[in-house]
Parts: C-alpha cells; sequence; structure tokens
C-alpha cells in the first residue's frame, strides 16, 4: 500500500499551504516544472510553516539557485520548532553545505522517526550521489524499502541507487513498475537510460528518452541531462552527426535555462569527443567558459570541479585552472571532502591531452583510477575520465596495457566500438 504523504503533519494550520506543498512535492519528485513556484505558494500562504521553506531551498538547490536556497534556510530556522522540521532543516542545510557527517548521522536519525519523509530522504540520496558514496546510498535504500510498501517516488529512487550499485535487473524492475503508474516520471526514466547503458543496450535508451519526451516537459536540470544520455547512446551506435546535434538544441549552456549541470555533462561529452577521436566537430570548449570559471573560484563539489579542470585546460585557461586546484586544495585543507589531488591529475591530464601528450596522460591519471569514486556523480559520467586512461593508452600506442581495461570493461558491459577495438588491438 502506497504511503499517504498527509500523514507527515506540516507545521501550519492552513489547507492552502498544505495543498500547494503536497502538489509541490510531487513535482518535485516526478521531476516537472513548477516545485519552486508551488513551494513558494505554500510560503505566501503561510510564512510560518518551516517544512515549507526547507522544501523551498531543497528545490532551489536542486536547480543550482544557491543564494535563494541561502535566504529559504534562515527563514526555516526562525520557524522550525517541531522534531520533523527541525530534522529536515539540518539535513538540507547539511547538503547546502556539503557537510556529509551531519547529513549521514542526523538524516538516518530523522529518516528512522519518520520513513515516509520522502524530501528527507530524497536529500540524504543526493548527497550520497554528489560524493559518490554508492555502497551508502544503496544500503540507505535497501534499510528504508520495508516501509516504503508500492510508493512509486521510493521505487524510483531505489532503482537508481540499484543501478548505480550493478544490481541492474533491479533496477530495470522497479524503473517499469514507476513508469506504469507515472510514464512521466523523469527519475524513473534517468533510473532506466542508466540500466540501457550499462547493458549494451543503447536502441532501447534512445527509445525510452525520445518517448518521454514525447509525453513530458522536465525541468531544465533534467532535459539537458537525459539528452546527454541520448548522446552517449548516439556515440555509441556510431552516430556522430546525431550526439552533435543534441548539443545545439538540448546540451549546450545556450540551449537550456539551467546552469546546473551544464559544465558536467558538456565537459563531459566534448572530452569523450577528442579522447575517442570522432572528428569532424569544432569542439565548442568556449561555450563553457564561463562556467568553468565560476566553478574555479568555489570547487566544492567534485564532479563539476573535475569537469570544470577539462574545460579550461581545453580553452587554454591556465589562470583559471591555477585558481581551480588552489581552491581545491584549501576547501580540502578546511575539511570538505574535495578530492583536491585528484581533481589537480585530472587537471594536468586533460591539459596533456589537448597537447597530445597520451602518454602523459595516462601515466598521470593511472595511479587514481581506484579512487575515482571520490568524484562522484553516476558511473556513466565518471567514465570519462576511465576513457581518459585507456583511449590515452590507445593514442600512445600502448596497446598492451589498454587490452585489459578493455576486457574489464566488457566484462561489465556490452559495447560494439570497444568490442572492435579490443579485436583491433589484439
Amino acid at each position: 500500500m502506497q504511503p499517504d504523504r498527509r500523514a507527515l503533519a506540516l507545521s501550519t494550520q492552513s489547507a492552502e499551504a498544505a495543498e500547494h506543498y503536497r502538489d509541490a512535492t510531487e513535482r518535485f519528485l516526478l521531476g516537472r516544472p513548477g516545485a519552486v513556484d508551488e513551494f513558494g505558494a505554500a510560503v505566501t500562504a503561510d510564512p510560518r510553516c518551516a517544512e515549507a521553506h526547507t522544501a523551498l531551498a531543497l528545490a532551489r538547490l536542486f536547480e543550482g539557485d544557491l543564494e535563494g536556497a541561502s535566504g529559504a534556510l534562515a527563514l526555516a530556522a526562525v520557524h522550525a520548532k517541531s522534531e520533523r522540521a527541525m530534522g529536515f532543516l539540518v539535513l538540507v542545510k547539511a547538503l547546502s553545505e556539503m557537510d556529509l557527517a551531519t547529513a549521514t548521522t542526523e538524516g538516518r536519525m530523522h529518516l528512522a522517526r519518520y520513513p515516509h519523509d520522502e524530501l528527507a530522504r530524497e536529500t540524504l540520496g543526493i548527497m550520497f550521489f554528489l560524493l559518490g558514496r554508492t555502497e551508502e546510498n544503496m544500503a540507505l535504500y535497501d534499510w528504508l524499502a520495508p516501509d516504503q510498501g508500492s510508493d512509486w517516488s521510493f521505487a524510483a529512487s531505489w532503482s537508481f541507487a540499484c543501478h548505480e550499485s550493478g544490481r541492474l535487473v533491479q533496477a530495470r524492475q522497479l524503473g517499469e513498475q514507476v513508469l506504469e503508474e507515472h510514464p512521466d516520471d523523469s527519475f524513473a526514466v534517468h533510473s532506466l537510460a542508466h540500466v540501457a547503458y550499462e547493458s549494451g543496450r543503447h536502441d532501447e535508451g534512445l527509445t525510452l528518452i525520445d518517448t518521454f519526451f514525447d509525453i513530458a516537459e522536465p525541468i531544465a536540470f533534467h532535459r539537458r541531462h537525459l539528452r546527454w544520455h541520448g548522446a552517449l547512446h548516439l556515440l555509441a551506435n556510431g552516430d556522430a552527426v546525431g550526439a552533435q546535434a543534441l548539443w545545439d538544441t538540448d546540451i549546450a549552456p545556450r540551449a537550456v535555462a539551467a546552469s546546473l549541470g551544464a559544465v558536467d555533462d558538456g565537459a563531459s561529452l566534448l572530452w569523450r569527443w577528442q579522447l575517442y577521436d570522432v572528428g569532424g566537430w569544432d569542439l565548442p570548449w568556449h561555450e563553457l567558459a564561463p562556467l568553468a570559471r565560476e566553478i574555479a573560484a568555489f570547487p566544492v563539489t567534485p564532479l563539476p570541479a573535475a569537469c570544470a579542470a577539462v574545460a579550461l585546460a581545453a580553452i587554454g585557461d591556465d589562470e583559471a585552472l591555477g585558481e581551480l586546484v588552489s581552491s581545491a586544495t584549501k576547501l580540502a585543507e578546511a575539511g570538505l571532502l574535495v578530492p583536491a589531488p585528484l581533481i589537480a591529475a585530472v587537471a594536468e591530464a586533460a591539459r596533456a591531452s589537448f597537447a597530445g601528450s597520451w602518454g602523459h596522460v595516462a601515466d598521470t591519471l593511472m595511479p587514481f583510477a581506484d579512487q575515482f569514486s571520490a568524484i562522484g556523480g553516476s558511473r556513466a559520467q565518471r567514465e570519462v575520465f576511465s576513457d581518459a586512461i585507456l583511449y590515452s593508452l590507445v593514442r600512445a600506442n600502448r596497446g598492451a596495457e589498454a587490452v585489459p581495461l578493455l576486457e574489464d570493461r566488457l566484462e561489465r558491459r556490452p559495447s560494439v566500438r570497444e568490442r572492435q577495438l579490443l579485436a583491433r588491438l589484439g
């Protein structure tokens, strides 16, 4: 039986505020536009509703509005009085500060008391995802599962945790279960796009994404990211023209009205293009430059920081690249979970790749190969850094070293391109 979202009482007597909160929560969990506006309407209906302020902060964080999130959290702190309101606030505040220790401890305590607090659950899951804590994320959803019944929002997130942990069959079953009830659930579609990629079912992944966009219009961040998945599927199928076309319509910063994820998706697609030696495109690295320079000043989240390093290396902005590495080091010294040595290695390797020093790329990154999970994000997002090692070895004529890496990868998932590459090297 699906949990009743009305069962978690809000700190409000306003039926209007509660209704806006419920609508906003569903929009957020489906990835539909309007969650920020609806949480804002809940706050307007009852400015003393602490959970609404906190949820508004979460929705703003998810859309990259850090300043707006900070203001909402400040107001939530004024009004939070109940145990639930205070627990939710502490968790979202920890996410805003990338404070994993607090998020983990307080989050699990809060969810033990309120296992159906979906927004709190998603907050902790996002934190684990951003920091590459795959095992902790899987443990979180497995722990919560017995209390969730057939809740579609939980199943969508559990599906995502499963595919990141290699449980592809379960991830597929859960994702398909969600789409039967909510075919417009962008989180379930996202998970199944990963399952298709990890299974080498690229035509299936493309059909899934195209079908979704025929019936739904997700938030801008999801629009870009799902089209990025489509570009990966197209590249895997050898359709470089189709992948390039998606840049102009759905991936480039100018194409989508959201900066969140633009550098992550953009840099990882363009670097793949260069590493694979696809050719036929004057890669538009300059379009990522302004956002990459912003990240350089405060590289608190590892994946955007690593991707910004690649973009800055591509345009030859050594000053901003130096600032990024220095800022990452200072954040790490201050106790934040920023893998500064790894980001510095990515910066050096990226610079070498654009200079054509392929052996140096591989030699720089190989000592860090077992640390790539610290970059955070998904397995598909981090794969570009493994690609940098693999394809640099190939282009440096060190095929004997590339072969075992290819064999390991092909054992994990099928790839026509890489099967052909292995045959050529072998």
